[in-house]
């Protein structure tokens, strides 16, 4: 019933008021209040139903974790236009405003959702409320079905690195792409040299030949395999803003994946906590990127602590070719930074180790903030206590020489992206 019926409905409460003293208003006013319930009944059963409504939602195959993902609805009626309530049963508490409208029908809702994990989320049915042609009544139907949407990893820094790298714009997204010649270890052309070109790479085979002096262009070596290695632990189950630190790792880590795809490297992946879950070997080419976001879907972060002893044994025989081992973790204290200390000191022999870690913006807030309770105090300190053995364990690692990455969520992807392109400037892949 619409407000108008319910002050249609209420106009002959008067008269059975009145009717305390005057039986014939009584009985007049509850003639009014039936023909009046009986006009807004019609009313509502006239108002189009599920024979005349439909209504289909869209959005991207699979949406994203950690980011607004667009839903649209579209809600048609075949026939005149009406007026109602259209509401989206979207998943509590990750939908934004703009499930729900009010107006008239045909309409369209357009709003988002923002996944806190990984998984599946799940949609119920569109529901119309429409009015009937005096607005008196209304009739609500169910439009569509419940649908479950599958969550997986952030695919929009791979959308916009391709989007910046077509503009020749990287810088935008924090990713430094200069590059100095003669670099690397793989022949790429025979030039004219520059006054900037070092001595040894002067081609004095060519400068013989054309009567001009030469030199010869190396880029990084190319095919190099890349393995992402994910601890999926305890600790990488801790938040770290809108997501657990696991779940921003392989953000970053699918960013990578395709940096290095595109470069001309394999890429691979490996995951790990108290034994092996996951093992994809490095191969090159687009499809290879499928590939890795399928191996890492199943990841989630348990309840044991990684052992890094048992899954880097398992790595070393694994991988026999030099590869950068990518290793997203997390350290706490310095007993847990020696023991992947020294895995990563038995890897560095032959492979070239890589440690990533993310750093907890919430972590750090509280110890910046100033106390003005005992209680505020004494979480200052714990803050402190725990940023100072996780700065002493990445010192640990910095100064035995293992390569270090630490970041938040919103630098983590650039400042690794430019490590993996340092290292391979560098030819240290």
């Amino acid at each position: 019933m619409t407000a108008r019926g319910a002050a249609l409905l209420l106009a002959p409460m008067p008269l059975v008021a009145a009717g305390a003293a005057n039986t014939a208003l009584y009985t007049v006013g509850l003639l009014l209040l039936a023909v009046a319930a009986v006009i807004i009944v019609v009313d509502g059963r006239r108002a189009p139903g599920s024979q005349r409504l439909s209504a289909r939602r869209a959005h991207d195959p699979i949406l994203s974790a950690g980011v607004r993902n667009p839903i649209t609805v579209e809600v048609a009626l075949a026939g005149a236009v009406a007026r109602g309530v259209v509401r989206d049963e979207a998943p509590p508490g990750i939908a934004d405003g703009g499930s729900q409208c009010r107006g008239t029908i045909p309409a369209t809702l357009q709003y988002g959702v923002t996944p806190a994990a990984r998984g599946e989320i799940a949609f119920g049915r569109t529901v119309a409320r429409v009015e009937g042609p005096w607005r008196l009544g209304w009739r609500q139907t169910a439009l569509g079905r419940p649908e479950t949407a599958r969550v997986d990893a952030d695919l929009s820094a791979v959308r916009m690195y391709d989007a910046l790298a077509r503009r020749g714009q990287l810088a935008e997204l924090g990713v430094r792409t200069a590059r100095t010649s003669a670099e690397g270890s793989e022949f790429d052309r025979i030039r004219e040299a520059t006054p900037d070109d070092p001595p040894r790479s002067i081609n004095w085979a060519a400068t013989a030949r054309t009567g001009r002096l030469m030199a010869t262009e190396l880029i990084p070596e190319r095919a190099q395999p890349v393995v992402v290695c994910l601890d999926h632990g305890r600790l990488m189950g801790v938040g770290a803003g809108r997501l657990t630190k696991l779940d921003l790792a392989i953000n970053a880590a699918v960013l990578l994946a395709h940096v290095a795809l595109r470069t001309g490297d394999r890429a691979g992946c490996f995951g790990f906590a108290d034994d092996v879950s996951v093992m994809l070997a490095p191969r090159a080419g687009a499809s290879q990127l499928r590939r890795i976001l399928d191996a890492m879907r199943p990841l989630r972060s348990g309840e044991t602590e990684a052992n890094y002893d048992r899954a880097f044994t398992v790595f070393s025989h694994w991988q026999t070719r030099r590869s950068l081992a990518v290793i997203f973790t997390d350290v706490l204290d310095a007993d847990q930074s020696r023991a992947l200390l020294m895995q990563c000191l038995r890897l560095r022999r032959r492979h070239l180790p890589l440690v990533v870690t993310v750093r907890d913006p919430a972590l750090d807030a509280a110890a910046r903030r100033a106390p003005r309770t005992a209680e505020d105090a004494y979480a200052r300190a714990v803050a402190n206590g725990l940023l100072a053995d996780r700065d002493d364990a990445l010192r640990l690692l910095r100064t035995s020489g293992i390569n270090t990455v630490d970041a938040d969520a919103t630098t983590l992807s650039p400042r690794l992206v430019n490590r993996y392109l340092e290292l391979k400037r560098r030819a240290r892949v």
